[in-house]
């Protein structure tokens, strides 16, 4: 069997017109070149060289063979170099998926920013409550709310994936404040899904997790509208913490039954693992980290809690 390193020697060794020259170019002792293109004849079958004590010659099959060789170690080179280069300088297509929700409040400066740091690289993001595969469908990120259980994925957690019920201070001051999951049954539950029958809300308590049914006139399959009914003083709703983080803070939403509300997972940041990842992938996820891993944006370190009070 033929070597691509043997033709790489060889191609040194025509070039040089020298064993000596030729292994000391490659860092080779002259008797291993000597040994490797005798070698390389023999798989062959054909003589490449003509061979004196004061010269050497390359036979006609040798001379056309070591253009071809000289040929595919440049070929050689340049992927190698390719490779290398890739892995220091990133460029290339970034494909980044997300849920819609998150990506339009927290990655835009995210993405601008290593937009204009990174000119060789073509972002494609696509913003979809699917979860997308990402190896079999081309993606190189992903931001994932949950948990994430394929070991083929390297997910790095950015901080909590809380979930708050929300409502108004205006509905609370009207309606009272909830102190446990039951007393949802006298109140206005905004419900968000697109399913019929009753929403279903998930709770902790001392038995652990369960699932309570709420009911109320209001019915969304989106976090916008559900949202602007709950700041209208219409109802309680439930909402991801990152969903609804700008309103709580500002005291425009409450959120209400904290002692309730259970462990959904993180929020994560996950890619492909990879031995060696490409700068391109490699670049973001050390950015991302540092914008949104130390201090998350949606994250409410100090809940808005809601005092109780008597309706009228």
């Amino acid at each position: 069997m033929v070597r691509l390193e043997d033709m790489r020697l060889f191609a040194a060794v025509a070039e040089e017109r020298s064993f000596t020259r030729a292994g000391q170019r490659l860092g080779l002792p002259k008797q291993t070149v000597s040994r490797r293109i005798a070698e390389l004849e023999e798989a062959l079958g054909a003589s490449l060289l003509q061979r004196t004590t004061r010269a050497m010659r390359l036979t006609e099959v040798g001379e056309a063979y070591a253009a071809r060789c000289a040929e595919l170690a440049r070929l050689a080179e340049e992927a190698n170099g390719l490779v290398l280069h890739s892995r220091e300088e990133p460029r290339g297509t970034l494909r980044i998926t997300a849920d819609p929700h998150f990506g339009e409040s927290f990655l835009s400066g995210l993405l601008l920013e290593y937009a204009q740091r990174h000119a060789e690289v073509r972002l494609e993001v696509l913003l979809t409550r699917r979860r997308v595969e990402l190896v079999e469908e081309g993606f190189d990120v992903a931001f994932r709310i949950g948990r994430v259980e394929d070991s083929s994925l390297v997910a790095l957690s950015l901080g909590p994936a809380r979930i708050r019920y929300c409502a108004s201070p205006d509905y609370l001051a009207r309606h009272g404040t909830p102190s446990t999951p039951e007393e949802l049954r006298q109140h206005e539950c905004i419900a968000l899904t697109s399913e019929r029958g009753p929403d279903r809300w998930p709770f902790l308590g001392p038995q652990g997790m369960r699932a309570l049914a709420v009911s109320g006139r209001l019915r969304f399959n989106s976090f916008a509208l559900a949202r602007q009914a709950v700041l209208a003083g219409l109802g309680i709703s439930i909402f991801p913490e990152f969903d609804c983080a700008a309103e709580l803070q500002a005291g425009k939403l409450v959120s209400v039954l904290d002692d309730y509300v259970p462990d959904v997972g993180s929020i994560f940041l996950v890619y492909p693992r990879e031995r060696y990842l490409s700068a391109r992938i490699r670049t973001f996820v050390d950015l991302a980290v540092e914008r949104l891993g130390e201090q998350p944006p949606w994250r409410v370190e100090e809940p808005v809690r809601a005092r109780a009070r008597s309706p009228g």
